[in-house]
């Protein structure tokens, strides 16, 4: 696994969330991956990170900022449909036991503290319904 904290998040959370069965059917890819993409799918992208506040620099924390975009495609799936999978991303997001163990799985890659919902926001075009969720992470990256 890569050594940069956005990937490793990207990873672990994109992995995470395509084991969530609210998800079934969608596709979960990272900001930079390469695979054909197909509706339904979600996005994780980790925006940035930066040291925490709180905590000292030079340790390995980080606050990253990921933000995790659902699309789906409006001529073959309802509004309805789309929320009620908002919602179970929503869910998983929220179970900070289950994050912090999708992290451990990754042999020593990161820890994972915290996950902090920041904002959800909707957009709808011709074709597509996305719908766009907010996190901080608050992760350690472990020495290699």
């Amino acid at each position: 696994m890569s050594n940069s904290i956005r990937h490793v998040v990207e990873s672990v959370l994109a992995t995470y969330l395509s084991t969530q069965t609210g998800l079934a059917g969608v596709q979960i890819l990272t900001g930079d991956s390469n695979v054909t993409q197909t509706l339904p799918k979600a996005v994780v992208l980790c925006d940035s990170a930066r040291a925490p506040g709180d905590l000292p620099e030079g340790l390995g924390n980080y606050e990253c900022s990921v933000r995790v975009t659902l699309f789906s495609n409006a001529d073959d799936t309802t509004l309805a449909v789309h929320r009620e999978r908002c919602a179970a991303l929503s869910d998983c997001m929220k179970s900070l036991d289950l994050i912090q163990a999708a992290f451990a799985a990754t042999s020593g890659a990161a820890i994972c503290y915290d996950v902090t919902y920041r904002s959800e926001d909707e957009g709808i075009d011709e074709r597509s319904w996305a719908t766009s969720f907010a996190f901080d992470v608050l992760t350690c990256l472990e020495p290699q």
